[in-house]
């Protein structure tokens, strides 16, 4: 089976769904994770936590790299620690690096334009790579993205949080497959599963009942898992379904700033024929969560 190479570029360590999806790509035979980077507020602290998860899973060789931790225009506190960092348990991680720019620029210029992007937090990262090296726009294979919200006006967090970024993103040309709240929404864990987590025998899992109980102290409902949908995306041609359409991000709006807006919808598909953005409109929310399930759990 030829694999698809992936770097993952996500904010670990405030919601769980970012540790469920690295989880769920290292148990993906479909797959060939080449390194992770940190986005946003404390960087360091989500490498920490993503060398632990790595190395408790067998997995540290996968190369982790911190990447930018403010916003373009957005302020962040790039002190702040996240919920799921442990100073006893995280503090001492090292083997990361602290070039998450540099590292995206030099694999994807080094491929043969075979590495899909899958960034699951803000895209600062991303955006910053491409202004860095507009190169990019022609040598990645694809933008695969957990982010906004494209049939209905919902403002999704990650878009939120640098809709700047988000802007260069989608006006850079890439090919980009965009799985948003209106799909992640409907993939939850039952009470069960998610406790099921936290006896997995996997060793991918090995670090997630840690990072499930610290999490749990701080939300008071059960994983949706938003990002580890993300990453099935890349594989799965059968659980989602994506519709072509003519997406901008708003940068101005007093109200409505960071959300994505389909033109498609208003201006009788605008130029949605042209666009390279595909967002998914529907997905097989049972077969996701068991396929989830089969083989984080079992």
């Amino acid at each position: 089976m030829e694999r698809t190479k992936i770097i993952i570029d996500t904010d670990i360590g405030d919601d769980i769904d970012d540790a469920l999806a690295i989880a769920f790509a290292l148990e993906s035979p479909e797959l060939d994770v080449l390194g992770i980077t940190t986005v946003f507020k404390n960087v360091t602290a989500r490498a920490k936590i993503a060398v632990q998860l790595l190395e408790r899973a067998g997995r540290a060789d996968i190369p982790v790299h911190a990447g930018i931790g403010s916003p373009i225009l957005n302020k962040a506190d790039v002190n702040e620690i996240p919920n799921q960092y442990d100073e006893a348990r995280d503090g001492a991680a090292a083997g990361y690096g602290t070039d998450g720019i540099d590292f995206i620029v030099e694999t994807i210029m080094a491929s043969d334009g075979d590495i899909t992007l899958v960034p699951i937090g803000p895209l600062t990262n991303i955006a910053i790579a491409i202004l860095r090296e507009p190169a990019l726009r022609s040598k990645v294979k694809e933008i695969v993205m957990m982010g906004g919200c494209f049939y209905s006006h919902l403002s999704e967090w990650n878009m939120r949080c640098d809709p700047e970024a988000a802007r260069v993103v989608f006006e850079s040309g890439i090919p980009i497959r965009a799985v948003g709240l209106d799909v992640t929404v409907q993939c939850v864990l039952s009470k069960e599963d998610a406790d099921r987590l936290m006896t997995s025998p996997k060793r991918s899992a090995a670090y997630l009942p840690d990072l499930l109980a610290r999490w749990r102290k701080v939300s008071d409902h059960e994983p949706m898992l938003h990002d580890p949908l993300a990453v099935c995306a890349v594989f799965d041609d059968l659980l989602l379904a994506f519709q072509q359409d003519d997406i901008v991000v708003e940068t101005q709006g007093e109200y409505t700033r960071g959300q994505t807006y389909n033109r498609s919808a208003l201006y009788w598909r605008g130029n949605a024929d042209r666009s390279v953005i595909r967002a998914a409109k529907r997905v097989d929310s049972a077969a996701f969560l068991k396929l989830y399930m089969d083989r984080v759990c079992h």
